[in-house]
């Protein structure tokens, strides 16, 4: 007994404690949702009440922190550079001239690229500002000019209006969007590493029984670390669930087995622990990024496509995202389906690739006895 209780110490470290430590601190380092305070440097090539307006909206605004006032656009690059700011705005000089005499003066908009998810949401928030503030010049121009009531020059400045409805996700929380399928995705590569290893063994029960034990076993442990972050997420983080649970935990409990399956086949045609746990991790830790989970699937080659379509993960992630955050996944049955078909395949793919083995000479998995 004891000895069956240190065998699964490893596993229940590397996918329990470690997947669910992780997601706590992660979790937390995200626990502001969105981007705030972000650094900026400012260049005011006209100093006057309107561009000082424009540079208070920035300020007061919560995802930007003006901290520099330079001399030049080029200050706000070496800033950037040297990693002090990591978005700057440099108004023109006669700017507010300009926007009296209907010129349409340029903003010039600083955004440091290296960092994507920061560039799209400084992007988002600063025209935002811009456009309120476009809109309130452009009223007060047309009021002066044509003597017309303020509803009639907002008409004029935004002849067409503009509502955006953003679903799913609406305050663009990055829990929401990315933590659920990487913490998950952190489980199923501990699952299939410490399967690889430990099913690789020599074992006295015959194949059979081996595989049916070792797929209960770490299938369920997989199982219950993947709900459990799923539930830390909810109750602690407010990460929306608003699906099905019960969708949520067969589709959890499919896809546990299909990664627990792929993982036995793997070590069935191997003898050494260590190469099949290293081909375990080799095949799970890119589908994260391969399944379309943070990069959309369509945009990708159609060779990665293919390869995709062979990883349980490409039918969990995106569709475990849908139920929590829009209540529903068009393609719910359809994966679920494919999640089987994988199961099945590498259930019969280690039986297979154990037969290969054991005639070429390799022997049979046999477990100690507990």
């Amino acid at each position: 007994m004891r000895q069956k209780v240190r065998k699964y110490i490893v596993p229940l470290v590397l996918i329990i404690l470690m997947p669910h430590l992780v997601n706590l601190a992660t979790c937390t380092m995200m626990i502001d949702k969105q981007l705030r305070e972000i650094p900026m440097a400012v260049y005011l090539g006209d100093n006057t009440d309107l561009t000082r307006e424009i540079v208070r909206s920035f300020d007061e605004n919560e995802t930007f922190d003006v901290q520099y006032y330079v001399e030049s656009i080029k200050e706000i690059e070496t800033l950037m550079s040297e990693g002090k700011v990591q978005f700057g705005l440099a108004i023109p000089v006669n700017f507010t001239k300009d926007v009296k005499g209907a010129k349409a003066p340029t903003v010039d908009l600083v955004i440091d690229g290296s960092q994507l998810s920061l560039a799209s949401f400084t992007k988002i928030r600063s025209s935002e500002i811009l456009l309120t503030i476009k809109t309130g010049a452009m009223m007060s121009l047309y009021q002066g000019k044509f003597n017309i009531s303020e509803h009639e020059a907002l008409n004029t400045a935004m002849p067409i209006s503009i509502t955006t409805r953003l679903l799913g996700n609406p305050t663009r929380n990055y829990i929401n969007f990315l933590l659920p399928g990487m913490m998950t995705a952190l489980v199923q590569v501990g699952l299939a590493m410490n399967a690889s290893a430990v099913f690789s063994r020599r074992e006295r029960e015959t194949f059979k029984q081996s595989f049916v034990r070792y797929l209960l076993n770490f299938s369920t442990l997989g199982f219950v670390s993947m709900l459990g972050i799923v539930a830390v997420q909810s109750v602690f983080f407010k990460t929306p669930i608003k699906g099905s649970l019960l969708q949520i935990i067969l589709l959890t409990a499919l896809f546990n087995l299909a990664v627990t399956a792929v993982s036995l086949a793997i070590a069935s045609g191997l003898n050494n622990k260590v190469f099949a746990s290293q081909v375990g991790a080799l095949w799970f830790i890119p589908s994260s990024i391969l399944s379309g989970y943070t990069w959309p699937l369509i945009s990708m080659p159609d060779g990665i496509q293919r390869i995709s379509h062979l990883m349980p993960f490409t039918y969990y992630g995106d569709t475990l995202r849908d139920l929590m955050l829009k209540g529903n996944s068009y393609v719910y049955g359809e994966n679920l389906i494919k999640l089987m078909i994988i199961f099945a395949v590498a259930s019969v793919a280690a039986f297979v690739l154990n037969t290969i083995r054991i005639r070429s000479g390799g022997g049979q998995h046999a477990e100690i006895n507990d």
